[in-house]
């Protein structure tokens, strides 16, 4: 079975040229490996990536501290974090940080 031809896939921008559609490949082709990640990213093994779902408007509150002190939302985020570790007898984010650069 084909996909289904993509509804934007077919629009272009005013002033911009159309482009032509892809070709499907063969069902009896392997898929297209995926590209490699950019070259300019290392990989950080003492860092774990999560997710917070947030109400929109606390998003929209923090980007805004964020813009208004000229910082990003994860620094932002990230003083919220110390402050919850400190406040139940946990270090701070950099003694944290700095305990697992000297073990490592």
């Amino acid at each position: 079975m084909s996909k289904r031809p993509s509804l934007i896939g077919g629009l272009t921008l005013p002033g911009a040229e159309p482009t032509a559609p892809k070709p499907e490949a063969p069902a009896d082709r392997a898929p297209l490996e995926a590209p490699a990640k950019p070259a300019g990213r290392r990989p950080r093994p003492e860092t774990v990536h999560t997710s917070i779902y947030l109400p929109r408007e606390v998003h929209r509150r923090l980007r805004e501290i964020a813009f208004t002190r000229d910082v990003k939302v994860h620094d932002v985020i990230m003083e919220g974090i110390d402050a919850a570790l400190q406040k139940h007898g946990h270090p701070s984010v950099e003694a944290l940080k700095a305990g697992a650069k000297q073990s490592s």
